[in-house]
């Protein structure tokens, strides 16, 4: 049996030898790098609700009712073009150093368009101004938003008046 071994020592550790080598070079020489995965959370819906008042100066004052905070994602609209006037809002998600992040535009929760039909069957339109009015704002949360500002749109393009700060906590 030993010169048996002997006799075919050679051959099988040549095949030990290239059985071996392949099963080494099979491996991975690559070196494995942990990546770092930034943990996304879901998407978020803010809901705010307002009551905006008007004084006899004609000055508005907006009052913070409630928020809501889900998860959720806003269906996309196509951007449509409001006509900004005087008196509308402006909803600005700020970020902690008050940058504005992105912007809406509310028409004035103050003027009511009301549409019926008239004593001739046709429809008419009426407008109609309130001193008082609640109003609700939805939006896509944005990661970075600390504040939500509410402002006026005032006959400057440049400034706008801001109503209200919200801090999200």
């Amino acid at each position: 049996m030993i010169q048996f071994l002997i006799q075919k020592a050679p051959k099988y550790m040549i095949l030990m030898l290239i059985t071996s080598f392949l099963f080494v070079s099979c491996a991975s020489k690559q070196t494995m790098l942990l990546e770092q995965t930034k943990i996304t959370s879901p998407p978020k819906l803010l809901f705010l609700n307002y009551n905006i008042t008007k004084n006899s100066d004609g000055k508005k004052a907006i009052q913070f009712i409630n928020k809501i905070i889900t998860d959720g994602k806003l269906k996309t609209i196509a951007n449509s073009n409001y006509e900004k006037n005087y008196g509308d809002l402006e909803c600005a998600e700020l970020d902690e150093n008050l940058n504005t992040i992105e912007r809406i535009h509310i028409k004035d929760p103050l003027v009511k368009i009301f549409e019926y039909v008239n004593d001739f069957d046709t429809f008419e339109t009426k407008m109609i101004e309130v001193d008082s009015s609640q109003f609700s704002v939805r939006l896509q949360l944005h990661e970075n938003t600390k504040f939500i500002a509410i402002n006026e749109i005032t006959n400057s393009d440049k400034e706008n008046k801001t109503l209200i700060i919200t801090k999200l906590n």
